[in-house]
């Protein structure tokens, strides 16, 4: 090969390259990737609520005027669990996925569905999430002794008990069966399209705008704590989306991400069902799962002590890749 076939060889394939990346990515800013997820995060919304409203209404032939009275009825658990199983994938999958897909033509790849997972990973994050279950509980009760003013006081347990209600109704489980549509609504769901919102697509584009992990972590944690609109489980919830955001920063897996969040909520679900076989749940008892601090302190360590676990087998995994 001469220096003219070389020199056109190597134009040829930066050519290629340029190429390539240009109709994977686009060079879209981060701020704006920000705002496109932000503004289909809004239409989403709009109309995520409209079918899950529409949704519930034919199911339970109700009247939209009665909307908020007929879902407070134990009767029609299972439609209002159908309506927000499709409401949640309207107004946290559809944005995300349509975001992933405008700045990239792999959104799956975007969002990280797509990275390889060993068995080891799999175990390490489990254990994680049961440690996470003992950090959340000294983490509620250091959120109940946080002092705050009476009127406050009065209104966040206003708040509490009106969620603690909802949970009640929709988890609302007699049978097997009920149990099941409950894991899948009520902890399979939320997990896959909360974790495609805030990690795939929200800590995603934070971290490499701020080209600081801890910052992008925190700022999503924070903003999916305040989504559920629970002061008092406000600290545990931020925890749990920072170990959660630091799963993702270091092995780019949502699939994990998925897991420990599922685990989240089917031990809940779980327990929340073999205690309504047996007696009465209320709003007190379910808010009653703390733990004491220095537990808390220990199931830190531990959690620590995994993720170095982790991130070792990842570095391995990425080797061998």
């Amino acid at each position: 090969m001469n220096e003219e076939q070389q020199q056109s060889f190597e134009d040829s394939e930066h050519f290629q390259q340029f190429f390539n990346k240009k109709t994977t990515t686009t060079a879209i800013s981060y701020a704006g990737q920000l705002g496109i997820l932000i503004g289909l995060l809004g239409v989403a919304l709009i109309i995520g609520s409209l079918i899950a409203g529409i949704v519930f209404v034919g199911l339970t032939h109700t009247s939209f005027f009665d909307l908020e009275k007929a879902m407070a009825n134990p009767a029609y658990a299972n439609a209002s669990k159908i309506a927000q199983l499709i409401g949640s994938v309207v107004i946290f999958f559809v944005p995300a996925f349509f975001y992933a897909r405008i700045v990239n033509k792999n959104p799956f790849k975007q969002l990280g569905f797509n990275k390889h997972i060993s068995i080891k990973q799999i175990f390490i994050v489990i254990a994680i999430a049961f440690a996470g279950l003992y950090l959340s509980g000294a983490l509620a009760r250091l959120n109940e002794i946080i002092p705050i003013s009476k009127n406050l006081s009065t209104y966040f347990k206003q708040m509490e008990d009106k969620y603690s209600e909802q949970v009640l109704i929709m988890a609302n489980m007699k049978t097997i069966g009920d149990y099941l549509f409950s894991l899948l609504v009520i902890a399979l769901a939320p997990a896959i399209v909360e974790e495609t919102l805030f990690r795939g697509g929200l800590q995603n584009i934070l971290v490499k705008w701020t080209k600081n992990a801890w910052v992008g972590i925190i700022i999503t944690s924070i903003i999916f704590s305040a989504i559920h609109f629970s002061y008092y489980g406000f600290l545990s919830r931020a925890m749990l989306g920072i170990v959660l955001g630091f799963i993702f920063y270091e092995t780019k897996s949502l699939w994990l991400n998925i897991l420990m969040h599922f685990i989240n909520n089917g031990i809940a679900i779980t327990g929340l069902f073999f205690v309504m076989k047996k007696e009465k749940v209320t709003k007190d008892s379910l808010n009653d799962d703390t733990y004491p601090l220095w537990i808390g302190a220990v199931a830190l360590l531990v959690i620590i002590y995994l993720f170095q676990l982790l991130k070792k087998e990842t570095a391995k995994q990425n080797i061998q890749a």
